[in-house]
């Protein structure tokens, strides 16, 4: 980025966009949380979630095809992409914090809780993962312990990491450089 100016254009239309992936992962929330009165709700989180990757690649093209004039740097679009993904993800824990302290009441936790006592759960957790018994216990003993501050920063600190590891090929994507006069 050039500029303190350019930053700051690029900061202020990374927030819409985040305000707007952050509705979407809502959106997608809602329907895992609801999923054990319908299973369908699993796809339809699913589908939402994907989509809003998509739809933040879709934001950036936008941007720079709207408000720059179809170029943007590597630089600036990896910018954009990581604070849209960084604004997402602090809204959202946010919605998740409300959520677990508010509705939740717990379900989630005795959800996660009924799925590592299954017996079925903990030998393929053995096999796939090679957690022994004593893992298993370990984590069940520690899931007691989540607060929903807790259960948000975990949500966050993913959340943030998935956007920096989905923002650097959206980027390369997206770049769109000036050719010079010398065609260089």
């Amino acid at each position: 980025m050039a500029t303190y100016k350019d930053f700051e254009q690029v900061k202020a239309f990374a927030r819409v966009d985040g305000v707007l992936v952050t509705l979407l992962w809502t959106v997608s929330f809602v329907c895992a949380m609801k999923m054990g009165k319908n299973p369908m709700l699993f796809l339809v989180a699913l589908g939402i979630g994907a989509w809003s990757l998509a739809y933040a690649a879709l934001r950036l093209k936008r941007f720079r095809d709207q408000v720059l004039d179809g170029f943007i740097s590597y630089r600036r679009a990896l910018a954009y992409s990581i604070l849209t993904y960084l604004y997402a993800s602090l809204l959202f824990a946010v919605v998740q914090y409300l959520y677990f302290q508010f509705i939740d009441g717990g379900e989630f936790l005795r959800q996660q809780l009924v799925m590592l006592n299954d017996p079925e759960a903990q030998k393929m957790m053995q096999q796939v993962y090679g957690l022994t018994k004593e893992d298993i216990s370990f984590v069940v003993q520690n899931i007691g312990a989540l607060t929903p501050i807790r259960i948000a920063m975990q949500f966050f600190t993913m959340d943030v990491m998935l956007g920096v590891f989905v923002s650097i090929p959206v980027a390369l994507l997206m770049k769109r450089e000036k050719k010079s006069v010398y065609g260089k």
